[in-house]
């Protein structure tokens, strides 16, 4: 086996089997990253550690989409909108993105990588608006898991109740 192809057995090994670092990373990145002092509760905190490790399955060699062999919960929040997916799936990739790097892994494990997640914002933000838009079209690549919609009270409301930010409602 080349050094080359170590390294990349190394990623999808850690992608594969401690998802949960990577996820700490991400939360770590999250928390650390905002400008408030309590961030919102996460739209993906559910679902970041099966996403990692169907990332690692396709390092591995799968051919399917990880997106749409991940079992987990999606919320989506009509208030927070797009950009809370983009801001959220943007640390997601930079974390996924570092790993690789200090990993050892090269070009092609960081355009897989990057490949995946663009394929989850996708279809993530195609979710959100066919929520707000029956007649939009769907995602490309569909969802593995399922989808809740995340309703909040606005911060006013939460401060007069003492109350959790958010909850959700299947649908």
């Amino acid at each position: 086996m080349t050094e080359r192809a170590r390294r990349a057995a190394g990623v999808a090994r850690v992608f594969t089997q401690q998802p949960e670092r990577l996820a700490a990373a991400w939360r770590r990145v999250r928390c650390m990253g905002g400008s408030q002092t309590h961030p919102p509760a996460s739209l993906l905190d559910g679902l970041v550690e099966p996403f990692i490790r169907e990332v690692g399955m396709n390092l591995a060699g799968a051919d399917t989409s990880a997106w749409s062999r991940t079992r987990a919960v999606l919320r989506l929040s009509s208030e927070r909108g797009a950009r809370a997916l983009y801001e959220e799936f943007a640390l997601l990739r930079r974390c996924m993105v570092d790993a690789v790097e200090v990993l050892g892994g090269g070009d092609s494990e960081r355009a897989l990588v990057n490949r995946s997640v663009d394929e989850a914002v996708d279809s993530s933000v195609a979710l959100l608006h066919r929520l707000k838009d029956v007649t939009a079209e769907g995602p490309r690549v569909p969802f593995g898991g399922l989808v809740v919609e995340w309703y909040e009270r606005s911060s006013e409301v939460r401060a007069q109740l003492g109350t959790e930010p958010a909850r959700a409602s299947l649908h």
